[in-house]
């Protein structure tokens, strides 16, 4: 039978039906349990299928123990609802112990509602957040069950098929999982980066060691205690004669290096071998002697357009600007162009 302490609280979880068997079965199971807690633990029961349609909250952290399934007839698969369901009704490290049909390994059955197996059964589990998940014990499903099945709770149209065929093949596992010792929600402070005295756990915040850190300073308690180097001291008495002229003027025999002059072509600028006896010309240093003035009156258009208006003159013409005029003819401004508009 389960192993139940004094003082624990118990969920009951089944299927009922209206056989008359089933409801004493399932009374005779909660006495036993009553017994066993005794009057500081409690005894609840709820329906498997209220559970899995989200008709019923079991709460959160209330149970020491629950019970699957422990009597017929047997839910073919509780869902991931119903698992996680009790996950948070259970206290941390509460135990769990559910009762299942499972398949043979590598059985496939063609009629049967059965799908998984007994590892299947403990990987769900696992996905619904349990650990130390075992499986206890396992036990044949006889004929007369198989019929039962078939013909009640799955209504089949064949049941003695689905016996011939499911015989031998069906198997009710018994399989304890325990909730994990931290509930949910629970958080934990994380100690990265921080030092710990020693004997002391690193996942308690409060025994983290919060030693502040050293920061680099002067010591400046006191002027009196601090040493200050006096400047005049660093000089020797050499430093302190003033040089003559004598001393920084140009050594005999030694030549000024000649700086690069603008638009250099002897190489001095790039650093070049030259001859210092040539003087250096850069290009564009001679000077362009000035133009003639243009004689505007005895100068001949090559073009023959000079005299037609600056809309026929070409860039370089001497005539832009001026009005059209007769070749040969003086090209004088009439009217009142010369005189000044303050005076009008």
């Amino acid at each position: 039978m389960y192993k139940i302490e004094e003082g624990q609280v118990v969920l009951l979880v089944a299927r009922t039906n209206t056989s008359t068997d089933n409801l004493d079965t399932l009374q005779k199971l909660r006495s036993t349990l009553l017994s066993q807690v005794g009057s500081a633990g409690r005894v609840d029961f709820e329906q498997v299928d209220r559970i899995d349609v989200g008709a019923v909250r079991l709460g959160s952290a209330k149970y020491d123990i629950v019970l699957v399934s422990p009597v017929e007839p047997r839910v073919v698969e509780h869902s991931s609802r119903v698992l996680e369901s009790i996950l948070l009704a259970l206290k941390p490290k509460g135990k769990l112990i559910i009762q299942e049909l499972a398949l043979d390994s590598g059985s496939v059955l063609q009629t049967s509602p059965v799908t998984r197996t007994k590892d299947d059964i403990v990987q769900q589990l696992k996905f619904s957040g349990f650990v130390e998940t075992e499986v206890n014990s396992t036990e044949l499903v006889s004929a007369n069950e198989l019929y039962y099945l078939a013909e009640t709770q799955w209504k089949l149209g064949e049941p003695s098929l689905f016996v011939s065929e499911a015989n031998g093949h069906l198997w009710t596992a018994t399989i304890s999982a325990m909730k994990p010792s931290y509930d949910v929600g629970a958080a934990t402070a994380l100690s990265f980066g921080k030092k710990t005295k020693k004997g002391q756990n690193n996942i308690n915040s409060s025994s983290v060691n919060t030693e502040k850190k050293r920061v680099w300073m002067l010591n400046v308690e006191s002027d009196d205690e601090t040493e200050i180097v006096d400047q005049d001291g660093l000089l020797e008495d050499e430093d302190l004669i003033k040089p003559s002229a004598e001393a920084l003027a140009r050594p005999e025999g030694v030549k000024t290096r000649r700086r690069a002059c603008k638009n250099c072509t002897c190489g001095l600028a790039d650093g070049d071998e030259f001859d210092e006896s040539v003087a250096c010309e850069p290009e564009g240093s001679r000077l362009k002697k000035p133009k003639k003035p243009v004689d505007v009156v005895n100068l001949k258009s090559s073009c023959g357009n000079c005299g037609l208006g600056d809309a026929f003159r070409c860039g370089q013409c001497p005539f832009i600007g001026l009005p059209a005029f007769e070749p040969g003819e003086k090209v004088t401004l009439g009217g009142n162009m010369l005189r000044d508009d303050l005076l009008m």
